[in-house]
């Protein structure tokens, strides 16, 4: 089989939204990365355990998207191969496939898209962070041995309702006040502490943070609201701030006790900002 799917990653500090973003925009569903970063919550905070799958299908039906999420840890050997055949299915229709651990990033596997299918060269055709760089082929066999197969497959269900998507985003920012609240709280323990911080990939993990804050923000002026609005748009011109002290990718002095105590300041402020949306 070959088949292929003209469809690009979307450069993004959360490779999911990126993946997202290029997915339903393939489908005839296009959205921007800020709304699709909302709904999902993954501009917030996002689970990273079962309940992710819940998630994403509750965000992309607000856009008039159904999605089907398949969330399989050490899969064994049939549901590798449905996986398979089921990737395939989508590819021959013209979409592509949203996958975790297909993407390359400079700290490990990410979220990709398989955009298409190659069986003379046993290999994927992947769109991801860094694939251009590293490569846009994923051999089957490298495939077969992940450990972990979460994948989603989308087609279009419906127009998108803005009051849907308002109320989706309301419902995915309430829900993640608490894990912001503890990512806020772990991050000022961290930097409290005399543990030795890895510059690079905390500057990058700092810049994810305040990008779909930013992203956040940007949502809540388009769809007001009384108390969101207001806190998203502090949490962003705050977590700015905490930014512009880890730029990326050299990471500026994390390690540096005058620049963590500064950080420090910064995050209480956020997590007292924060404090409106419980």
């Amino acid at each position: 089989m070959k088949a292929f799917v003209n469809a690009r990653y979307e450069y993004h500090w959360a490779p999911l939204v990126g993946c997202l973003v290029a997915h339903v925009g393939q489908i005839g569903a296009p959205q921007p990365s800020y709304i699709v970063g909302s709904v999902t919550g993954i501009s917030y905070q996002p689970p990273q355990d079962a309940e992710l799958p819940a998630y994403l299908r509750a965000g992309l039906s607000a856009l008039g998207v159904a999605a089907d999420v398949k969330d399989s840890a050490y899969p064994n050997r049939l549901q590798r191969l449905l996986t398979r055949q089921r990737i395939r299915r989508e590819l021959r229709v013209d979409r592509p496939v949203t996958v975790f651990g297909i993407g390359v990033s400079p700290f490990g596997p990410a979220w990709g898209l398989i955009v298409g299918c190659d069986d003379d060269r046993r290999a994927w055709r992947r769109e991801g962070p860094m694939t251009e760089q590293v490569s846009p082929w994923l051999p089957e066999s490298d495939f077969n041995e992940a450990p972990v197969h979460m994948l989603i497959s989308a087609r279009r269900s419906g127009d998108p309702a803005p009051e849907a998507i308002e109320r989706t985003a309301a419902q995915a920012l309430l829900s993640s006040v608490d894990r912001v609240h503890r990512d806020l709280v772990d991050r000022i323990g961290l930097l409290d502490s005399s543990v030795e911080i890895e510059p690079q990939q905390y500057s990058h993990d700092v810049q994810a943070l305040a990008g779909n804050w930013g992203e956040a923000a940007t949502f809540w002026r388009e769809f007001p609201h009384g108390v969101y609005t207001p806190v998203a748009q502090h949490m962003a011109v705050t977590l700015s701030r905490y930014a512009t002290l880890f730029p990326y990718p050299m990471g500026g002095q994390p390690n540096n006790p005058g620049v963590r105590s500064a950080a420090v300041h910064i995050l209480r402020d956020a997590s007292d900002a924060l404090g409106a949306a419980r």
